[in-house]
């Protein structure tokens, strides 16, 4: 078995999902535009909708998986990074540090 934490194949799900989408929405794109440039409105309509479709899916995956690694702290989705580390102790620690009080200046006589 794997020992590759649930988030890192996450990760490498949304990049690849990301990836995939980015290249189908162009070549729906281009399908659309051609199938309108030439007066098949019906076939517009389909790749229409399936551009419009693979483009809130790619970015619901993303920002949902983005959202939730910003939230564990960890690293986002990559698909040049073929290892994983552990978020740093100090990362962590990040959101219980205490805000500091500003010393007021005496203005001087």
């Amino acid at each position: 078995m794997s020992m590759t934490p649930n988030w890192v194949r996450r990760n490498h799900f949304t990049a690849w999902s990301g990836y995939f989408c980015a290249l189908l929405g162009f070549a729906t794109l281009a399908m659309t535009l051609t199938a309108a440039g030439t007066g098949h409105t019906g076939y517009a309509m389909i790749a229409g909708v399936l551009f419009a479709l693979t483009l809130v899916y790619a970015l619901t995956l993303i920002t949902t998986t983005v959202r939730r690694d910003h939230a564990d702290h960890h690293a986002t989705p990559n698909l040049l990074a073929d290892k994983w580390d552990q978020t740093p102790r100090a990362l962590r620690r990040r959101a219980m540090l205490t805000p500091v009080r500003s010393h007021q200046v005496q203005p001087r006589p």
